[in-house]
């Protein structure tokens, strides 16, 4: 792994992912938000028998690499705002955009100032990857965007994973907790392990985060 976020080239990655399942955290984060919907009787327009001319809920996905997860949002009801830095990804999302409500924008995430309002907002594995410097920024973006009883989704790397000594953002589990101060309810889950990424063996240490506004 590149040590400076602007070195790194995820083309390669991303082109690997085609006909993968779509991410259990994505599945988990449709179902915790339908969830809250039910509980607070707030019609829920998701699925494919959604009916024409309901409004939408509103999904925001940071990192979408070619779309899996953004098409798997679109087909449980949702629209979808994706963002990624990989222009290869293009294409993907195009084609995607031609059959679904998806909405994509090719930036740096520390770029973004402003998102929509989402509903739901999902960050598989990206997060980690933006500078420690503009993460601060980033988040507050993503704490404006979440509107009140949506869900974060997201993945955080920790101190002891084998890329932090790279630029990104690791975080021990304090700085996690910190980070959900005032949100109404938060479920971290810290796992650590050695295993496997794109570029060979790798010691993860990351966190998975599910919490509501």
């Amino acid at each position: 792994m590149q040590r400076r976020t602007e070195d790194r080239d995820f083309s390669a990655y991303n082109a690997a992912q085609q006909g993968r399942p779509v991410r259990p955290l994505a599945v988990r984060a449709v179902e915790t938000a339908a969830q809250g919907t039910a509980d607070a009787a707030v019609p829920h327009p998701t699925g494919p028998g959604a009916a024409d001319g309901d409004e939408r809920p509103t999904a925001v996905e940071l990192g979408s690499g070619i779309g899996i997860e953004a098409e798997f949002l679109a087909r449980q009801g949702y629209e979808v705002w994706t963002y990624d830095a990989d222009p290869s990804v293009e294409p993907a999302l195009r084609q995607l955009a031609a059959r679904y409500p998806v909405h994509h924008s090719t930036t740096v995430l520390e770029s973004i100032a402003d998102l929509p309002s989402a509903d739901l907002l999902l960050s598989c594995a990206t997060l980690s990857f933006v500078p420690r410097a503009a993460f601060g920024g980033l988040w507050r973006s993503i704490v404006a965007a979440v509107r009140p009883g949506g869900v974060l989704a997201i993945d955080l790397f920790g101190e002891n994973d084998d890329w932090a000594v790279t630029d990104g953002t690791f975080l021990s589990r304090s700085q996690v907790e910190d980070l959900l101060q005032g949100w109404a309810s938060a479920e971290v889950e810290e796992r650590e392990y050695d295993g496997h990424s794109f570029g060979g063996p790798k010691h993860w240490h990351t966190f998975t985060v599910i919490a509501r506004r």
